[in-house]
């Protein structure tokens, strides 16, 4: 969505017009060939038709030297400016410090819901009215105070798109569980193994749930972002589970016990399997710092002896 801003071919000449391609007004008025057509402030009115040739949807503000409406699909939220040329000139100058938090807030309401996106636009109508009657301090403050609508809005918006998203792994990872306790049991730890990854997503879906209620998780303009990185966090609960279950019951990692019960070993419970799982994906740096405090140390260098005869240094014996 773009706003246009208009001065009528009447203050522009013949040359202006026939650059734009809109009929000269005054031809037209004295025609009487279209009277459906604006070519005055006056005549802007929902239901005519502007000079571009597009319908006149609605009218926001009208006075005897501006209109503002909105016309066009996608709708455009449309100035036409004084007719006295003069006067136009100081409107442009003065509303031209609102365009900047204006394409802010188009930028931001892009991707909104219909009803919501008029409702911004009913705002930014409000301040370049503002603007035309010199009162920009408050237009300014309607323009930012509208952006910091639009982008709780689209936070708000984010979360659920993010919530929906990581929603989608409950069921998966719950097909997951039973089939692995009910069809693979045959196979001497595998049903352990795709156990503990399905409870892996459902441990992220729990630790994403919480962060999206305390506000916690980063949540992107675009609901695509939002969209893969749920995805990507439910993957990598999965993966966790899945290589934490594979070091504890390969005894890779030595004894680790909770409450008194080993979760080490080839005689790992499906019950506890479930539970080393969510906790991989719950936690998402608890593999991560396994894997790090397991890595051995680096090896101490040994720096190399200076040379003999180094700059400074007298060699053995040298007198």
């Amino acid at each position: 969505m773009v706003m246009v801003e208009i001065k009528p071919d009447a203050q522009r000449g013949p040359a202006a017009a026939a650059k734009v391609g809109w009929a000269q007004p005054a031809a037209a008025k004295a025609d009487g060939a279209d009277a459906t057509v604006a070519h005055t402030v006056a005549d802007i009115v929902a239901g005519a038709q502007d000079f571009g040739g597009e319908r006149i949807d609605r009218v926001y503000f009208k006075r005897l030297d501006y209109a503002i409406y909105r016309r066009g699909t996608p709708p455009q939220v449309v100035v036409a400016y004084s007719d006295i040329v003069a006067t136009a000139d100081q409107q442009i100058a003065t509303i031209s410090g609102l365009l900047p938090l204006r394409d802010r807030l188009l930028r931001l309401i892009d991707d909104l819901a219909p009803r919501a996106q008029e409702h911004y636009r009913a705002q930014i109508a409000d301040a370049l009215r503002l603007g035309l009657e010199k009162q920009v301090v408050p237009a300014q403050a309607v323009l930012t105070g509208a952006i910091d609508e639009a982008l709780a809005a689209q936070a708000s918006r984010g979360r659920l798109v993010y919530l929906q998203w990581t929603s989608l792994a409950i069921a998966p990872a719950l097909i997951l569980i039973v089939w692995g306790g009910s069809y693979v049991q045959a196979r001497a730890g595998v049903h352990l193994l795709v156990m503990a990854a399905g409870a892996g997503a459902l441990g992220s879906v729990l630790s994403i749930s919480i962060g999206i209620r305390n506000r916690t998780v980063a949540i992107e303009g675009d609901w695509r972002s939002n969209a893969v990185d749920a995805a990507i966090r439910v993957g990598i609960g999965m993966i966790s589970a899945a290589v934490l279950f594979l070091l504890l019951n390969s005894g890779v990692i030595a004894t680790i016990n909770a409450g008194g019960v080993a979760l080490t070993g080839s005689d790992m419970t499906w019950q506890i399997a479930i539970v080393v799982g969510f906790a991989a994906g719950f936690l998402e740096r608890l593999v991560p710092d396994i894997l790090d405090r397991a890595a051995p140390p680096p090896s101490p260098t040994t720096a190399a002896p200076a040379a003999a005869g180094g700059a400074g240094v007298a060699p053995p014996g040298a007198h």
